[in-house]
């Protein structure tokens, strides 16, 4: 049997490249349209740099911009990524998938947990990783709307319910976790982001497989941008974890009920999403 990566038959290989390719073409392109018209998004200064006043309008002037951009940005990128799929052949590219397993608060509750203990884990590294200063969308109610509501619901149906629903119908769950996640990475601004993003994403892609809903996934990756943005609200959006609980052992405690929370969230998704099940004898 030939193997389904190495196909000119939808989807290929190829067709994940021309999919990234269409995906940063249409921000481009979008950039330059609004460019030509005048429109670019407002200046910034860094926070030492001017008064704290100047400094939180021009953050609220950014945050409202991006409310409006991002998702004229996404949505158009995701008319081009549907129109591009159907062009190749491909059937129902979008599913919004939804199942009573979706909304149920345990699931949610341990997918939170299981997202906040990969950052932990992964901050070390992260925080070794070139990235850009501030969050880049701004601070202010619009920035909150951006972060909360447009960006879990554009992502997702971006990254699970077109990505990986066009992957999987030939490639199964575990290369089509694998190759959304990565896109999902790619999305983000910056290496340190997109390294914890790629987790993010495997781990969005793992809760879509178990619980068949995108609304988990929204659900959790709203609760993960509130907290980001709670955590800015507060000071310390720019912190690390080790800097806010001033490192030492009370960091350290922290740290190991990650891994134990992290071990212990794939070790539960292994047996109920990937491992065989074995059929009853008759």
């Amino acid at each position: 049997m030939r193997n389904p990566l190495y196909t000119t038959r939808f989807p290929a290989i190829f067709d994940i490249v021309a999919m990234v390719f269409i995906f940063f073409f249409v921000q481009i392109i979008l950039n330059t349209i609004l460019g030509l018209c005048g429109l670019s998004a407002p200046a910034t200064s860094a926070i030492d740099a001017v008064d704290i006043e100047q400094y939180i309008s021009e953050q609220i002037a950014l945050g409202e911009y991006i409310a409006i951009i991002y998702p004229l940005s996404m949505l158009l990128a995701i008319g081009a990524l549907w129109s591009y799929a159907r062009l190749r052949g491909g059937k129902r590219v979008i599913a919004i998938r939804h199942s009573k397993s979706g909304l149920n608060p345990n699931v949610i509750l341990m997918g939170a947990l299981w997202l906040l203990s990969s950052q932990i884990i992964l901050e070390p590294v992260a925080t070794l990783l070139p990235h850009s200063e501030g969050n880049g969308l701004g601070r202010g109610l619009a920035a909150c709307f951006t972060a909360v509501i447009s960006a879990p619901i554009l992502e997702e149906l971006l990254c699970r319910g077109l990505i990986f629903e066009t992957l999987h119908r030939r490639w199964g769950n575990i290369i089509s976790i694998l190759i959304s996640s990565l896109f999902f990475g790619l999305i983000h601004a910056d290496v340190a982001t997109a390294l914890v993003a790629i987790m993010a994403g495997i781990i969005f892609g793992i809760l879509y497989v178990r619980t068949s809903s995108l609304y988990t996934t929204i659900i959790i990756h709203a609760i993960n941008n509130a907290m980001a943005m709670a955590l800015i609200g507060f000071g310390v959006g720019d912190m690390s974890f080790h800097d806010i609980l001033g490192g030492g052992a009370a960091y350290w405690i922290v740290y190991s009920i990650a891994v134990v929370v992290f071990v212990g969230s794939a070790i539960e998704a292994y047996f109920k999403v990937f491992k065989p099940k074995q059929k009853a004898v008759k």
